[in-house]
């Protein structure tokens, strides 16, 4: 590696396209050490559904994996200090920083130095009329909100992924009508994260890093990309996937938090509470020839396609990622990048 000149790489892509895997492949031919960029994988015992892989990496360090519990709070501005301390570490011993995984805004937020500022106070937040947390009753009740502006009444993030994006809107509107003008009007998450933020009485802003980064996404034929969702859904449900859902439930880990991770876990805590079980009774719906569990299964590998249709949009959004497939193209960038 060029020793005037601290680099960074990324590996991104949709869901199930193989990050880890040459991740890992490059943190060995490059004297690297990984950092993971999943929302999912920071908690701890949400190994099957988030995919840790963690025999994958072998000798390779990894960092930002299983580093708070289940419920507690890990937004993205919480994650950053980590991934840059992690940066740090990494460049100190004389390796090579390798970031990797699917959630956009972690990457977007190292590569681009995002950053919070407060502002001089707090802006009002809506608070909430009602909030049903009973496990034993449908999650999808009404869960509604009045623009009563309290300052000291916020909206969880649990809360806020159960509204719709009109009612998000709303909210934003009322409580920072300037990043509304700005938002995407439609894209819940970013609806989400504005309304956190301003709740918090901060704002972004991006203070430019001192690396310089290589961004690789990995390009895979659509058809193969849901093959191998599918297949993933398949292997994780043999390997105890909707058991471990039951155990964090078991464990006191709350519902609701489950639903909001989206995806494997949503999906699954929804089906069980569609079958009106309670703490002891969870254990009934583990046999995987349930007609309701199929039809659960399947719907999870349309969720994850549409989730990977959305990554890729994403992605496309940016010119510096470069689209790539075969894994010797793949390592011939990186040398050439580092190199240089």
């Amino acid at each position: 590696m060029n020793e005037n000149k601290r680099k960074i790489i990324a590996i991104v892509g949709p869901t199930a396209s193989g990050k880890t895997g040459i991740g890992v492949d490059l943190a060995r031919k490059f004297n690297g050490e990984i950092i993971s960029a999943d929302s999912r994988q920071v908690y701890r015992r949400l190994n099957i559904g988030s995919g840790k892989d963690l025999k994958e990496y072998g000798e390779v360090k990894y960092h930002l994996i299983d580093i708070v519990d289940p419920g507690e709070k890990m937004t993205l501005f919480d994650y950053l200090p980590l991934a840059r301390a992690a940066i740090e570490d990494i460049f100190s011993r004389g390796k090579v920083p390798i970031i990797v995984g699917g959630t956009g805004l972690y990457v977007q937020g190292i590569v681009e130095g995002f950053e919070l500022k407060a502002i001089r106070s707090v802006i009002s937040t809506p608070c909430e009329t009602k909030v049903e947390k009973s496990c034993n009753q449908k999650i999808s009740q009404d869960l509604s909100t009045s623009l009563c502006f309290a300052r000291d009444d916020k909206l969880s993030r649990e809360q806020l992924n159960y509204l719709p994006v009109e009612q998000l809107n709303k909210i934003l509107l009322g409580v920072d009508p300037e990043k509304y003008e700005k938002v995407d009007h439609k894209n819940a998450h970013r609806l989400i994260r504005a309304i956190e933020l301003a709740q918090e009485g901060l704002v972004q802003t991006k203070v430019m890093p001192d690396f310089e980064v290589l961004q690789i996404a990995i390009d895979l034929p659509r058809q193969e990309l849901f093959e191998r969702i599918d297949r993933r859904v398949d292997e994780r449900f043999e390997q105890g996937m909707l058991e471990e859902v039951i155990g964090l439930i078991h464990s006191g880990v709350d519902p609701l938090w489950l639903l909001g991770l989206g995806l494997e876990y949503r999906e699954i805590t929804s089906f069980l509470i569609e079958l009106g079980t309670k703490n002891n009774e969870l254990g009934e719906y583990q046999k995987k020839d349930d007609f309701k569990f199929g039809q659960m299964s399947q719907q999870l590998k349309f969720k994850i396609h549409q989730f990977a249709r959305r990554q890729l949009t994403w992605l496309r959004r940016f010119p510096e990622v470069n689209w790539l497939s075969r894994p010797e193209e793949i390592e011939r960038f990186v040398r050439i990048f580092l190199s240089h």
